[in-house]
């Protein structure tokens, strides 16, 4: 689920700016780690391309309404006409499904520290998933799919195909989109000092989506709107 393009240089900060990091992001390499596969998850889709000439892609979707899904931008590129909207500044999408016989998620938050678990598609159609913590959002500058868009940070491996998987809290409550990740060894501060992490993955929080979500949800065809955990209601910024 790595960002497929050639590996490459960015910058980073960390988002109330008190410091700016230097990170690589791969270039469609397998995975960061390890995984399981389940036959617990929420509710997936594995989805791939509508053309020919894309063939060997693939990514996953999360149910969210009854008629909507969420996925990586980059995935809605192989799937274009199912997308029905992508975030201004996130590689996010919300895309047209089915999902009436689907359990559907509440959309809930995760603090500094907390658990994180993420589910992801295989090629063969298994669901995979991995654990981890979730530890800090960074702002990525100079890299299109993820510029100016928080990307939150654990430490829970993911690999091809997780794009557009989701990432969840211990309440089982989605809390972001899988998008990329990064290698924490080539990973520097301005000072030079290193992250001290085994690795890291992004994704784009819920809670920083939420208001281009609610207003997106309600444009396309009046759909019903997401379920918000009792905790996420009334809240709207990013991560503290």
């Amino acid at each position: 689920m790595t960002l497929c393009c050639p590996v490459l240089f960015k910058r980073l900060s960390i988002v109330f700016g008190i410091a700016s990091l230097l990170v690589v992001l791969s270039g469609c390499t397998t995975a960061n780690g390890t995984h399981q596969i389940t036959d617990s998850h929420p509710a997936l889709a594995l989805e791939k391309p509508q053309s020919f000439a894309q063939k060997g892609k693939f990514g996953t979707s999360v149910p969210i309404t009854p008629t909507l899904s969420l996925t990586a931008a980059h995935v809605g590129e192989f799937i274009e006409s199912k997308v029905v909207a992508r975030h201004p500044v996130c590689d996010v999408a919300l895309i047209a499904a089915d999902n009436r016989h689907h359990p559907l998620p509440d959309l809930g938050l995760v603090y500094q520290g907390d658990p994180v678990q993420v589910f992801g598609h295989a090629s063969n159609g298994d669901v995979l998933t991995a654990e981890g913590l979730y530890y800090m959002d960074l702002m990525i500058r100079g890299f299109p799919e993820v510029e100016d868009c928080p990307s939150s940070i654990t430490d829970a491996p993911v690999r091809g195909g997780m794009s557009g998987g989701g990432a969840f809290n211990a309440e089982q409550e989605l809390v972001g989109i899988l998008v990329g990740y990064a290698y924490p060894e080539r990973t520097r501060l301005d000072s030079g000092q290193t992250l001290n992490l085994d690795r890291m993955t992004i994704f784009v929080a819920i809670n920083y989506l939420r208001p281009w979500l609610e207003v997106n949800a309600a444009r396309y065809g009046g759909l019903e709107s997401p379920q918000w955990s009792a905790q996420g209601e009334g809240v709207l910024t990013g991560h503290p």
